[in-house]
């Protein structure tokens, strides 16, 4: 009888044992310390943001663990994902988040909100849009740099902060109207002058400046490494190629750009389409170059916008 009742007790400090080891790893799972199976990435659309423009920057949650993961998201804004922007001095932007001013704890903001649950599969990515000039106010002619923080339950502390922080530039719209006592005179932009200012902004290393003047989701598809990245993954994906493929256009080269000249334009109506051609001039590792871009551009509001580029070495 006591030999039954022995092995009875086992079975259930087994059962109890079992239970407390599938409690630990759901624990894990959902709060894993440091980062270890969410790992949370910024991405925005673009680096350089008209004054009128939505501030705006992706936060992209990956599941690098083997089983699933679950967190909560919470509707009330920052809240469950909390960017911070700050000034190049490193103090942080003017914040308007009225709870934040008022120094109300998060958990209290949310005490009678019920979250939705999250269940990430793994190697399984969750993208929230976030509007910085929402949070923050911003001004053009500035430069921020933006952190986000991600709370995988907002009414508790643990937060995981983005692996990489963003820097955006605020610029001025241009004003290509231009009042005088009498009559109002517009001015535009030809395809010849976008290309100028673009190719400047690189001569000058303002590549903020660069990728004003560009359509990057068509401009993308001129360089083949990228292309074949952008055009054969999801959604989620293209944005970390697009800010991978932005980097790349705004980084120095070591075949800078030593002169240029606009030698012909053409624009086609009938297909609304521009054709610039550019002589350049590069200085290589070995030799300068002279080479022959044509750029393709498309109309965009008053302005036009590059869409492709097409080089050419030319013999001198």
């Amino acid at each position: 009888m006591s030999k039954v009742k022995y092995s009875f007790e086992i079975d259930n400090n087994m059962k109890k044992f079992a239970l407390i080891v599938v409690f630990i790893l759901l624990a894990v799972a959902i709060y894993p310390e440091g980062g270890d199976y969410l790992r949370v990435t910024l991405v925005s659309p673009k680096i350089s943001f008209d004054e009128n423009d939505d501030i705006t920057v992706y936060c992209v949650v990956h599941n690098t663990a083997s089983v699933p993961v679950e967190f909560t998201v919470y509707d009330t804004p920052y809240t469950t994902f909390q960017p911070v922007v700050y000034l190049v001095d490193g103090k942080e932007a003017p914040l308007k988040v009225e709870y934040r001013l008022k120094n109300i704890p998060t958990a209290q903001m949310l005490i009678n909100e019920q979250g939705r649950k999250i269940i990430l599969q793994p190697d399984e990515k969750f993208v929230y849009t976030a509007y910085c000039n929402n949070f923050y106010t911003l001004t053009k002619n500035e430069k921020y740099r933006v952190k986000a923080y991600f709370y995988p339950d907002a009414k508790d502390e643990y937060v995981i902060k983005s692996a990489n922080e963003l820097t955006i530039n605020i610029v001025p719209v241009p004003q290509f109207a231009m009042r005088t006592g009498i009559i109002k005179h517009e001015r535009k932009v030809t395809p010849s002058e976008v290309v100028m200012l673009a190719l400047m902004a690189e001569k000058n290393k303002q590549w903020g400046n660069v990728v004003k003047y560009i359509n990057i989701e068509k401009f993308i598809y001129a360089y083949s490494e990228f292309a074949k990245r952008y055009s054969t993954t999801n959604d989620y994906e293209r944005l970390i190629v697009q800010q991978d493929f932005i980097n790349f256009i705004t980084k120095e080269r070591p075949d800078y750009l030593i002169d240029f000249s606009i030698i012909g334009e053409q624009i086609i109506p009938q297909t609304n389409v521009a054709y610039v051609d550019v002589k350049v001039k590069r200085w290589g590792p070995r030799f300068p170059a002279t080479m022959k871009y044509r750029y393709t551009l498309e109309p965009y509001k008053d302005l036009w916008v590059i869409v492709n580029l097409d080089a050419s070495i030319v013999k001198e």
